[in-house]
């Protein structure tokens, strides 16, 4: 596969590092997970905040792990469309296109597959809070919480990522 630019290493080495780099981010994401559970709890620990990060640093294990596969697949992606431009890549055809969309749903689907598991596995805590008379409210918006902390470490992650791995490769 011709990649563009010029590749110092050549491209089996810049293929090597960029799946060295996705395995990097698949294993560290359970610890970035629970550094975010944690960090959440650190600044002005409120009722909500509380409970979203210690949901975050009970699940980092279960969820972390599909939350590093999807951000090393859209850091890929995104090098790759930062590399091409607007231009159509050579093997870009039909069977691209699908392989695309099947890794990227596949993806996807196994991080869906987690949050619903963890959120089967806290089913009696969450029941066990709504008797105690927490608000559903405030569940909802734990989850919320849980979701927009993920989303602002790791979505800046894929992107530094991606423009990192596209460097040796530029024009």
């Amino acid at each position: 596969m011709a990649l563009p630019g010029d590749a110092v290493g050549g491209t089996a080495g810049v293929l090597a590092g960029w799946a060295l780099t996705a395995l990097g981010l698949i294993l560290a994401a359970p610890g970035l997970t629970h550094l975010c559970g944690r960090l959440l709890q650190a600044a002005h620990p409120g009722a909500l905040r509380l409970l979203a990060g210690r949901v975050l640093m009970a699940e980092a294990g279960r969820i972390g792990r599909p939350v590093g596969v999807v951000c090393a697949v859209a850091s890929g992606t995104y090098a790759m469309t930062a590399l091409y431009g607007g231009a159509v890549p050579s093997f870009f055809g039909p069977l691209t296109v699908l392989g695309t969309l099947l890794v990227t749903g596949c993806t996807t689907a196994t991080l869906f597959t987690a949050a619903v598991a963890a959120r089967q596995s806290r089913a009696d805590t969450t029941a066990a809070l709504l008797r105690l008379g927490a608000p559903a409210r405030m569940l909802r918006s734990a989850a919320a919480l849980r979701a927009g902390a993920l989303l602002a470490l790791f979505a800046p992650l894929a992107l530094v990522t991606a423009q990192l791995t596209a460097l040796p490769l530029a024009h």
